[in-house]
C-alpha cells in the first residue's frame, strides 16, 4: 500500500474519530436542550392549584403538598409508606481506548399514592415521572442497598466489580411538587401523565423546578458547543488532509 493511501486513512480515520464522533453526541445534546426547553416553557405555563380547585382537563396543574400515610405500601409503616424506590447502579469500566462510570442498571418501584395540601387530597400515578427531577440520589449504606435489592428483585449475583450506588426514595409525610394531568380514576381525580406532556414529581418546591429545568438546557447547550466546534475543525481538518492527499497522490 503506497504512503499516499495510508496518509489518506490516516486522515478519514481521524475525521471519524475525532470529528464525527463529537458532532455525533453534540447533536444529542441537541436535541436534549431543545427537550428540556420545551418542557420548561410547558412547566412554567402551568396553573398553580389549590387540591380543592382541580377538576379534569387537557391543561397542566401545578399542586404542592405532601405525601398523606397509607397502608399496603412498598415498604413502612402507614406513617412512613414507601410510595417509590430507585436504585441506580454504575460500574468502572476499562478498556484500551477508556476508562470511567458506565451505567450497569437502573430499576425503580412506584405505587399511586394520594398528595395533601390542607384544602384537599388527590391521587398520584406515578407512571412516566420525569427521573431528572427526582433530586439528588443519595450515597445509600450497604444495608440499604441490600433492602433495595429484595423490594426491588434484584440479585445480588447481578452486582460484581466496582459499582457505586445512588438512591432515591419517596415516603409519606414528603413534601413535593406535582406537575400533571387532572384525569379522573376509580378512586375519584388523580395526577397523571398526559400524551406529550411533561410529568414532574419532585422535591424542588416552588420556582425551583423551573430553574432546575432550565440550568439542565443550559447545560447541555453548553456541552453541545464545547464537543460540536471542536468536532467540526477535527472533520474540515481531517477531510482536507485526505483531500490533499488524495491530490497529491493523482498529480504524480
Amino acid at each position: 500500500m503506497s504512503e499516499e493511501i495510508i496518509a489518506i486513512l490516516a486522515w478519514l480515520g481521524g475525521a471519524c474519530f475525532c470529528g464525527i464522533l463529537p458532532i455525533g453526541f453534540a447533536a444529542i445534546l441537541y436535541f436534549s436542550a431543545r427537550k428540556r426547553g420545551r418542557i420548561g416553557a410547558a412547566v412554567g405555563a402551568a396553573k398553580k392549584c389549590a387540591i380543592a380547585g382541580l377538576h379534569p382537563g387537557p391543561d397542566l396543574v401545578r399542586v404542592e403538598g405532601k405525601i398523606q400515610p397509607m397502608d399496603g405500601a412498598i415498604d413502612g409503616a402507614s406513617h412512613n409508606a414507601l410510595v417509590y424506590l430507585r436504585l441506580k447502579v454504575e460500574v468502572y469500566s476499562r478498556d484500551s481506548d477508556s476508562s470511567g462510570w458506565k451505567g450497569f442498571l437502573d430499576k425503580n418501584r412506584a405505587i399511586p399514592f394520594q398528595l395533601g395540601d390542607g384544602s384537599g387530597s388527590i391521587w398520584i400515578q406515578p407512571e412516566g415521572l420525569d427521573k431528572q427531577l427526582l433530586g439528588d440520589g443519595i450515597v445509600p449504606t450497604s444495608e440499604q442497598i441490600e433492602v433495595a435489592c429484595i423490594l426491588l428483585d434484584i440479585s445480588p449475583k447481578m452486582l460484581r466489580g466496582q459499582l457505586r450506588y445512588f438512591l432515591w426514595d419517596m415516603r409519606a409525610g414528603q413534601t413535593l411538587i406535582v406537575i400533571g394531568g387532572v384525569g379522573a380514576g376509580t378512586n375519584g381525580m388523580e395526577l397523571i401523565k398526559i400524551q406529550n406532556q411533561p410529568f414532574i414529581i419532585s422535591p424542588y418546591l416552588g420556582q425551583a423546578v423551573d430553574g432546575k429545568i432550565s440550568t439542565q438546557s443550559k447545560l447541555a447547550k453548553v456541552w453541545m458547543f464545547v464537543l460540536g466546534i471542536p468536532g467540526l475543525l477535527f472533520l474540515i481538518c481531517g477531510l482536507g488532509g485526505a483531500v490533499i492527499s488524495l491530490v497529491r497522490m493523482m498529480v504524480k
